[in-house]
């Protein structure tokens, strides 16, 4: 039935149907509509409440006006003519009328407009008196003709003999009916205005007894109010503890999805030209790999099915039985990624696709929805889907070619990873999605690297993370983020975030910001926190001299906001320290810092370029209750002052997965009661140590390795303080994470030998792998000695191993030639002869397929013939090289590097001389948008570094411009390499 509106006026009712909002789908009437049959109609009533006309977003009435929609009451239509009353009425008193122009007003108590005209009285009668003469006369004026009857001339010329006084008698008799039509009127006069004076009084009466019942029903609808009120209160306590009790479970879901899920989980696969598939030739045909969009009804609050134009949805729209499913799961906008080593890719992930594309298939079957265009159609990838008229069905000719090669491939027994090929109505009645067996943080990380072309801005598949208020981590397209994050909310962030030259990052909702003055720091902080609900990481420069009252108000207002992920840049390690905090400890600038261990949304906190945080604070409370930090990085000197303070914050995080502290530039003190911490952790997974120990010769004895106490995934020790070899603390750490490490980083600057191969035996030659450790390693770095044992252990596993980065020294530097260059993607040499390089060299100008090595460090190496044609030959985005062997390496080097994707040139020598200058510029018609040439500021003179900062803005053919040429310090740019060669983890 047809949504409809009833209205009245009088006895008449009319229906007539309502309109929708287009934007919010809600239901109105326009009043264009009721003038139809209700013309000049503008006042509305409903149960005696008169309406309001319906106002936009600027509220502003809409045009043509709109009233809201009632549909179980009736509409009372009012014309305002209709609301006066004639002022001109009349009063009938027997027989005599008075007319009543000019009524008398009355006033009532409540404001009553009371009229005489509007009274309605009974006549009053009038008695006459019968005269001598019989005659009877009434108050009416006698007529002409009753004056002067035949009768009546008869009968006076009967009995009166003289006419004179004929005559008087009658004026008599005229003068006497006026008296008595006089006083007749006054009595009736006297009789009217009491009956009006007892009317007016009625009249006060109850306008006062109305008042009464009014204030009692004011008093009822107060006592109600209140009681409501207090209901509301009651609710708002109950929904507070609801929340807190969500945010708690939410924390807890947290715990290892934002270290398990760095990029979407939902992915297929569907062929590059299915028009023009050929079964018979498998081999030679290619396939796309395709994310999916994770919305659900956490995206669309109105609990709708729409998508944006281009999407297409796999959920029902208007099914008999409703699918269990994510209500709006689609394909993103995108043009997919080719595969590299298909073959090894299928191997790993061909049953979680094949089980994705059954539902892929089976919803696109149930809900047979045409979308206008696809990621495939929008992207223009190829030809082949070009004139189809049915997206819907062209997706399921797609997944069925899919499906059929990986069935084929698989093997026919493989059920996709636990959802059956007949799809059981028992299973239907669940979400299907549970069925998939979810692939682990370590497969999702590994999947990068079989995806080529990959986007240069990291964002895979034009998808954008979000966390639900559950704690679930969900990737979605733009469509959908935006829908979860109103854009119009943040403006006036962004604009104040633009305006202090920071940058925002919509994907990860991340802010990174140099805050330069009190001002600006009080105005960024206050717009976070109302204006930002979209950003939960954050990372903030403090770059002027800042005091104890502006780390207060960050801490109270990072407290305000929802961020989850705080970075805390303090820049203080460059500059003098303040040793006079010393003498006065718990008193100093930075105590307000530890309240962020009391915020319960922040599961990150790194403090960087920071110094002396022990004697500058105050020991935290015995009795201070667990904070919930999942990841604590403190990168900064370490003295045996911050030791204490370090292990307090440490051991009141027992939650913590990721643990990063001290400086790669910086070498600290003594952290004993930090390791102590460290040992203790039963959920760390992640653990990055740079130079903790100042004494490279200091021997630990302690029993317990501040490693935690399960399997790490990420192990990253730069220093090595601690005993190796048979009993060796390390060795253990890594013998109980070998099946578990993705990255293992040792650099040591003693000759102790490591020995790995006690982890395991491989006296036994065997060709598998599965069973040997580190089978998931994809980042190494072993610049230490090691054992012949170890060194054949790692040569025996490199060649089935996909790293992406690898690094080696003097004493690793063999492994160069057992590495398998498939996957890798960057490469540290340190102090290598050229007699292991040069081999490597070879490898890689020989291989049939383009090596993808993008980024490459060389430190303390030789000049030869062989690495200028690597170099000429690899298509790199970063080199580095520093303190090389020989002084002319760039005069082989820079006259044939390849720039076509080079974006970062550091050197880490005083080699950029005015001639290698002039070669470089020579070839900036090559050079890419972003490439910058990087020089070390602690291997130049200061008046060198002067001028090469103080260039001109245009270059010229021997001279690069300015923004060609940075000069940074060792302490920058070193610790920025790391970061890039380790996994990322936001």
């Amino acid at each position: 039935m047809t949504h409809h509106q009833r209205f009245r006026q009088g006895n008449t009712v009319v229906s007539i149907a309502v309109r929708k909002d287009k934007t919010t789908g809600e239901a109105y009437s326009r009043i264009t509509d009721t003038h139809k049959f209700f013309p000049g109609a503008s006042l509305f009533n409903v149960n005696g409440v008169f309406l309001n006309y319906l106002e936009d977003e600027e509220e502003q009435e809409y045009e043509p006006k709109r009233i809201a929609h009632y549909p179980d009451h009736i509409i009372d239509v009012v014309v305002p003519g209709s609301l006066n009353t004639s002022t001109g009425s009349s009063v009938n008193l027997s027989g005599r009328t008075i007319a009543q122009n000019h009524p008398t007003q009355l006033l009532t108590n409540d404001g009553m407009d009371l009229s005489v005209s509007n009274l309605s009285l009974r006549p009053y009668p009038v008695h006459t008196t019968t005269f001598a003469r019989s005659a009877t006369y009434s108050f009416e004026r006698p007529s002409k003709s009753s004056l002067f009857s035949p009768n009546t001339i008869a009968h006076q010329s009967a009995s009166v003999p003289r006419p004179m006084a004929v005559l008087s008698a009658i004026a008599s008799d005229i003068t006497t009916i006026q008296h008595q039509l006089t006083h007749s009127t006054d009595q009736q006069s006297a009789h009217h205005q009491e009956l009006l004076e007892q009317l007016v009084q009625l009249l006060k009466e109850q306008a006062a007894s109305k008042e009464r019942e009014e204030q009692m029903l004011r008093e009822q609808a107060e006592s109600k109010l209140r009681e409501e009120q207090i209901l509301v209160k009651q609710q708002e306590t109950i929904d507070r503890l609801i929340v807190a009790q969500q945010r708690i479970e939410a924390i807890l879901v947290q715990n290892y999805e934002l270290h398990e899920y760095p990029i979407p989980r939902l992915f297929v696969i569907l062929p590059d030209s299915y028009e023009k598939w050929d079964p018979r030739n498998i081999v030679a045909e290619r396939f796309r790999l395709f994310f999916l969009c994770e919305c659900g009804d956490h995206c669309n609050p109105s609990g709708g099915s729409t998508t944006s134009s281009g999407q297409l949805t796999i959920a029902a729209a208007a099914s008999s039985t409703p699918v269990p499913v994510r209500g709006s799961v689609h394909l993103a906008k995108h043009e997919g990624y080719e595969l590299s080593r298909p073959k090894e890719f299928f191997d790993r992930y061909g049953p979680y696709i094949l089980g994705t594309l059954r539902i892929l298939k089976h919803c696109l079957a149930v809900a047979k929805v045409a979308a206008p265009a696809i990621a495939l159609v929008e992207s223009g990838v190829k030809d082949a889907m070009d004139g189809v008229t049915s997206i819907s069905e062209s997706m399921i000719t797609a997944v069925d070619i899919s499906i059929d090669f990986l069935e084929k491939k698989l093997g026919e027994n493989v059920t996709g990873d636990g959802i059956s090929k007949t799809m059981a109505g028992s299973q239907e009645e669940e979400d299907m999605f549970s069925g998939l067996t979810a692939l682990e943080g370590a497969d999702l990380r590994r999947l990068d690297s079989f995806l080529r072309k990959k986007d240069a801005d990291k964002i895979l598949g034009n998808l954008y993370r979000i966390t639900l208020e559950t704690g679930h981590v969900k990737w979605v397209c733009l469509h959908h983020y935006r829908q979860v994050y109103r854009e119009t909310a943040m403006v006036s962030f962004l604009q104040c975030v633009e305006t202090n030259g920071g940058t925002y990052d919509p994907q990860f909702g991340k802010v990174a910001i140099t805050l330069k003055s009190s001002i600006a720091t009080k105005d960024f902080f206050s717009r976070l926190s109302t204006q930002a609900p979209a950003v939960t990481g954050l990372r903030v420069t403090l770059n002027w001299s800042f005091g104890s009252v502006d780390l207060v108000m960050l801490v109270d207002m990072v407290a305000q906001s929802n961020i989850q992920e705080l970075e805390l840049d303090l820049m203080e390690l460059d500059g003098p320290r303040p040793l006079g905090s010393l003498m006065r400890p718990g008193k100093g600038r930075y105590h307000s810092l530890l309240g962020l261990l009391s915020n319960d949304r922040i599961k990150r906190l790194a403090f960087i370029n920071t110094g002396l945080i022990g004697p500058r604070t105050s020991s935290l409370p015995k009795f201070h209750r667990s904070t919930l930090l999942q990841s604590f990085h403190y990168s900064g000197w370490i003295n045996g002052f911050d030791d204490s303070r370090l292990a307090e914050i440490i051991s009141l995080s027992p939650s913590l997965v990721d643990v990063r502290l001290g400086r790669i530039t910086m070498r600290s003190q003594d952290v004993s009661k930090v390791d102590q911490a460290l040992g203790s952790l039963s959920k760390l997974k992640i653990l990055r140590r740079y130079y903790l120990y100042d004494d490279s010769n200091l021997e630990i004895t302690n029993t317990a390795a501040p490693y935690g106490t399960v399997a790490l995934r990420e192990l990253t020790d730069v220093g090595m303080p601690y005993s190796t070899g048979p009993a060796g603390l390390l060795e253990a750490a890594i013998q109980r994470s070998a099946a578990t490490l993705e990255a293992l980083i040792l650099v040591s600057n003693t000759n102790d030998r490591i020995d790995l191969a006690q982890i395991c035996d491989i006296s036994s030659p065997t060709t598998h792998v599965s069973g040997l450790p580190f089978v998931r390693l994809m980042h190494l770095e072993l610049l230490v000695d090691m054992t012949d044992d170890s060194l054949d252990l790692m040569a025996h596993l490199l060649p089935s191993l996909s790293l992406v980065h690898l690094g080696v020294g003097r004493f690793t530097c063999s492994l160069l030639s057992e590495v398998s260059l498939v996957c890798l993607r960057s490469l540290r040499v340190s102090n290598v002869e050229n007699t292991f390089l040069d081999p490597f060299y070879h490898r890689v100008l020989s291989l049939s397929t383009p090596c993808q090595i993008q980024k490459l460090r060389f430190h303390g190496i030789a000049t030869s013939q062989e690495l200028a044609n690597t170099l000429a030959d690899l298509p790199l985005e970063q080199l580095y090289i520093d303190d090389p062997k020989d002084d002319n390496i760039l005069e082989m080097v820079l006259p044939r590097l390849n720039l076509s994707r080079l974006q970062l040139l550091t050197i880490g020598y005083d080699g950029l001389t005015l001639e290698m200058e002039a070669v470089l510029a020579a070839r900036s018609a090559e050079f890419t948008d972003g490439f910058v040439i990087q020089l070390d500021h602690n291997k130049m003179e200061k008046s060198d570094a002067q001028k090469l900062n103080s260039r001109e803005s245009q270059g010229s053919m021997t001279k690069l411009p300015h923004h060609r040429v940075r000069v940074v310090h060792f302490s920058t740019w070193l610790p920025e390499y790391f970061s890039s060669i380790l996994p990322s983890y936001s």
